[in-house]
């Protein structure tokens, strides 16, 4: 047994039932035992789950030259790169890496920050990143910036997936949420009344029929994640890299159980109860949520597309390309790239979000619409080429 497991336990017992919502961020979050606050938490081969900044430096290299172009139209001498959850350091390492290679005036003028809550993260970000720590400064959340201080961009990769959601049930057309209960020492899961008016109204205007008895995921966090962003940002990009859909797609009938997952070891299951503290427990992003919360505050939808389709249209088949050669480990290089962006793989699995603030028209020429669409025939004619 975990040594989170009997704070939960007498938690429950002292409230009574508590919402998923609060046990996934006691199980994630816990200040002591939390998975990603603890340093349990392991990314990469010998770690629970993959990354795409763990499977190769292209996909930094490439979201470098997204940053490259987004400071061109921000404009200012200076501009600030602001990553929210960096893990091990592999992304801004990449990105500032390529970045101080290929565009050494805009690194001279570029400040990266990372929001990290994990002390055990720090370090080890600290080390990957030592050949730049004048370039970087460290804050434990997004409110540690000031109002309207930052000109540049926000990224997340995989962070909004790990924000605590509520679970719901559907019963004849009425919601209803899962709940976190006991009976003697095992955990149950109890259906009762929305904890929150918030659930009731998160599907209004989405023009979807639930079938008795479906999950689904409701993520309530999100909304206020975006605000912090937004109140903070004034002029810039929000870049959110994750696995999910369009509402349409995620609520859809065939996922009657919902989407939501837990990792250990590289092994999926769907048990939150086994492993707690140190198992990961994610689930789809709601692309459509991110657009609407967006369109409300100032955050206006640039692009929407596939991983796979975003690192082709910003450059990835040609830095690809750098890796041809006969040796063996060209051709690993090769085929971990691939990995990113081919359809069957991670590329259709992971989406991108680009939203802008205050960039208005320029925003509207910044994407790079590629001529070359991605497609299982595309992809092998030009691989072939």
């Amino acid at each position: 047994m975990s040594q989170l497991t009997p704070i939960i336990k007498s938690l429950i017992q002292k409230s009574g039932p508590i919402t998923f919502a609060r046990f996934m961020e006691l199980a994630l979050y816990h200040p002591e035992y939390g998975y990603y606050t603890s340093g349990r938490a392991k990314i990469g081969k010998a770690g629970d789950y993959f990354t795409s900044p763990s499977v190769h430096p292209a996909f930094g290299e490439v979201i470098g030259r997204f940053i490259c172009r987004a400071s061109e139209l921000i404009g200012k001498s200076e501009f600030t790169v602001v990553e929210m959850g960096a893990g091990k350091g592999f992304l801004a390492l990449d990105i500032l890496d390529s970045i101080k290679k290929n565009n050494p005036e805009i690194y001279s003028r570029m400040r990266y920050t990372v929001i990290e809550i994990s002390p055990k993260f720090i370090e080890e970000e600290k080390d990957v990143l030592k050949e730049h720590l004048n370039k970087i400064k460290w804050v434990s959340s997004i409110s540690s910036l000031k109002s309207e201080s930052i000109s540049g961009i926000f990224i997340s990769n995989e962070l909004v997936d790990s924000l605590s959601f509520h679970r719901a049930r559907f019963d004849g057309g009425k919601m209803r949420e899962l709940f976190v209960g006991l009976t003697g020492e095992d955990f149950v899961e109890i259906i009762q009344e929305p904890s929150n008016p918030g659930l009731g109204d998160y599907f209004d205007g989405y023009d979807l029929e639930f079938e008795v008895g479906q999950e689904v995921e409701i993520n309530l966090k999100a909304r206020e994640w975006l605000v912090n962003i937004a109140s903070v940002l004034s002029k810039g990009f929000v870049l959110t890299i994750d696995y999910g859909f369009l509402a349409q797609e995620l609520y859809n009938s065939d996922r009657m159980s919902g989407t939501f997952r837990c990792f250990h070891e590289h092994k999926m299951n769907e048990n939150p109860y086994l492993n707690i503290g140190q198992q990961d427990i994610t689930a789809h992003v709601d692309f459509s949520n991110l657009v609407r919360i967006g369109e409300s505050i100032g955050l206006n939808k640039v692009k929407y597309a596939t991983q796979g389709q975003f690192l082709v249209d910003w450059g990835i088949l040609d830095i690809m390309e750098r890796y041809s050669s006969s040796d063996v480990s060209s051709e690993k290089s090769r085929l971990a790239i691939k990995n990113l962006f081919l359809p069957e793989l991670m590329g259709d699995r992971f989406k991108i979000l680009i939203q802008e603030k205050n960039l208005e028209e320029k925003a509207k020429t910044f994407y790079p619409e590629s001529p070359f669409r991605i497609s299982f025939r595309n992809l092998l004619d030009r691989l072939c080429e």
